[in-house]
């Protein structure tokens, strides 16, 4: 490894501390109270398409459980991307997102919300020295309440239903707990805008309880250098730079396996674990795949912990879990399980829940929706079919298959009373 690719990563990593220093700072300035981040891989939370968001720790205050003082609170969270890695890097590869990031999320109550919008126009002008046009905000036409909130305090562009509906409406995977969101966009130099981050109304039960902003630090620094792929912001993406998709993927997991390393998940530990085996799995499959040796990938992941981790063993972790995994030979089975599950559910809920399955002797699990039907219009349901990936060890029998999917459908069933179509065969 170049010493000059150890130091960008240095560089890199430095940056993205300043930025994050600055934006929490911004909002303490103006009386925000400053709340603790949960890990980046909660022990409770499986609910959100990645895990962890800001929306994590918001969500005490959003159900109610914890007042929320006038001012609001600002997070600095931890996050890694971790459910369904097998789709992500079989799909072709996007510069939208990296597998770890920190979220800077700000949370305002609904009767703050004129304070919230006017204390982010200021980080957009004194804070990062952005003018009126550079911000754009994408919003739904009929969320009045966004549009009169950031009108009110910038006079940049606003660009009415650019997107589909569900661009702009979300779940987080607690009943009765919805978003309504906007995005603010960067320009870029070239007459178009990039994605940075959103402006939030969290809704309970239909009403709302919160409005929320939050960036991801990471994509804030691509947007400002204006670089192609996030990843030649990081760290990760600097020992070595990658010169091809395959690469930046390989990249990313890197940056990945340190990041949870370092937090101390360990393979053998429960949920957490399940994690981190899919990660090092696909890590192991796609190094391969670039004629990247362990030897040499050990490498990487060393010269990246030495700016991402530094102290932490966490080369030697990763080696030992290389043998490990390498003892057990694993294979990839693939089955197709359809479900009729209430129109109301979100179908990457049922994806995210049975990703979560673990069950002694499974080694990974992936799960993506393959098909929604919504032709059942008299009862008020909808078929959605999950393409479920099972990572066993060799020669694992039918029945071991068998009882892993069994599970997955008694988790969708008691979660979101799901009901199984036809025979798991």
């Amino acid at each position: 490894m170049r010493a000059a690719d150890v130091e960008e990563a240095r560089t890199r990593r430095a940056r993205l501390d300043r930025l994050a220093d600055q934006f929490v700072g911004h909002f303490l300035d103006v009386g925000v109270e400053p709340l603790t981040a949960e890990p980046c891989v909660p022990s409770q939370d499986r609910t959100i398409l990645f895990t962890n968001s800001a929306v994590v720790s918001f969500k005490p205050f959003l159900r109610g459980e914890i007042p929320l003082g006038a001012a609001g609170v600002v997070v600095r969270q931890p996050c890694v991307r971790v459910h369904n890695l097998r789709a992500t890097f079989t799909d072709q590869f996007t510069n939208d997102f990296i597998l770890q990031f920190e979220m800077l999320g700000v949370l305002a109550p609904a009767g703050s919300r004129q304070r919230l919008s006017g204390s982010v126009a200021r980080y957009f002008a004194q804070v990062l020295g952005l003018d009126q046009a550079d911000v754009a905000l994408r919003v739904a036409a009929d969320d009045l309440d966004l549009i009169g909130m950031w009108s009110a305090a910038w006079s940049g562009p606003l660009l009415e239903d650019t997107h589909e509906r569900d661009y702009y409406r979300w779940s987080f995977g607690d009943p009765g707990l919805t978003g309504r969101g906007a995005t603010f966009a960067i320009a870029q130099g070239d007459g178009t805008y990039r994605d940075l981050g959103n402006l939030i109304a969290f809704e309970r039960d239909g009403s709302v309880a919160g409005y929320g902003f939050g960036v991801g630090v990471e994509t804030l620094a691509a947007c400002l250098d204006r670089h192609p792929w996030i990843l030649h912001s990081v760290p990760a993406g600097a020992v070595p730079p990658p010169s091809t998709e395959e690469e930046a993927k390989l990249a990313d997991l890197v940056g990945l396996l340190v990041r949870l390393y370092a937090e101390g998940v360990r393979i053998r530990s429960r949920a957490q674990g399940h994690v981190l085996r899919k990660a090092v799995v696909n890590t192991l499959r796609l190094a391969a795949r670039l004629h990247v040796d362990e030897a040499r990938l050990l490498q990487r992941i060393e010269a990246l912990a030495t700016v991402e981790a530094p102290g932490r063993p966490v080369k030697g972790l990763v080696s030992a879990d290389l043998a490990r995994l390498a003892e057990e030979r694993p294979a990839t089975y693939s089955h197709d399980l359809s479900f009729w599950c209430d129109r109301g559910v979100t179908p990457d809920e049922l994806a995210v829940a049975a990703a979560q399955v673990t069950l002694d002797g499974l080694l990974g699990i992936a799960c993506q929706v393959k098909d929604v039907w919504k032709g059942d219009h008299d009862r008020g349901r909808m078929s959605v079919t999950l393409e479920v990936g099972l990572d066993l060890p060799a020669n694992t029998g039918k029945d071991v298959r068998k009882s892993v999917l069994r599970k997955v459908a008694a988790r969708l069933a008691e979660d979101f009373k799901a009901e199984l179509r036809g025979e798991i065969s």
